[in-house]
């Protein structure tokens, strides 16, 4: 193991940053799941649990925005009560959350690192239970338009996210982005 690997491992990592070498690193190992699994949910899940390993974080979820707002694809980690790994078909209206949407199409993502951030407060508005902790979330482009959204998440207690953690989500979820339109039109196809 490289010390750029043990450092994708060490809870402590994000202290020192996302070096050159973890990225390349990171990439590698989410281009791999992406090429080791088939179909658009193992695909997602399979990316979500590697997120979810490589950023320490206790939830990450996928989820995909169309006209008729966000839907998740899938929630690895702890869920929260209610929460489906696979929910069935659950959808909310992107108006519900105009701040965490306008910096999605925007491009850059947010973080929401204290519960009395304005993010946290939107969240919160509809998800009552929302946990104390850390999270982030980054657009998912597919051919230059926005097709979804990864989100993370820490626990209360766990260091909280940073930009630059932001910024390496957001270059992981390009990779994802690039296989979506496949993905999507193969689920469509089995869909018939």
């Amino acid at each position: 193991m490289s010390p750029d690997e043990g450092a994708l491992r060490d809870p402590y990592r994000y202290r020192k940053g996302w070096s050159a070498s973890a990225r390349m690193t990171a990439a590698q190992k989410v281009r791999a799941t992406i090429n080791t699994n088939v179909g658009l949910l193992p695909v997602s899940e399979a990316v979500a649990e590697e997120l979810l390993d490589l950023f320490i974080a206790s939830a990450c979820s996928i989820t995909l925005l169309d006209e008729r707002g966000y839907r998740d694809l899938v929630n690895v980690g702890q869920l929260d009560p209610g929460d489906e790994r696979f929910p069935p078909d659950h959808r909310y209206p992107a108006i519900q959350f105009p701040l965490a949407t306008k910096m999605l199409l925007d491009g850059g993502g947010y973080l929401s690192a204290s519960t009395s951030s304005a993010l946290y407060k939107e969240f919160q508005a509809m998800w009552p239970q929302m946990p104390g902790g850390s999270f982030l979330g980054v657009p998912v482009f597919a051919a230059a338009q926005l097709r979804g959204e990864l989100y993370l998440a820490r626990a209360a207690g766990a260091p909280v996210f940073t930009d630059e953690d932001v910024d390496a989500a957001r270059d992981l979820a390009t990779l994802y982005g690039a296989v979506l339109p496949d993905l999507l039109s193969q689920s469509d196809e089995s869909d018939q």
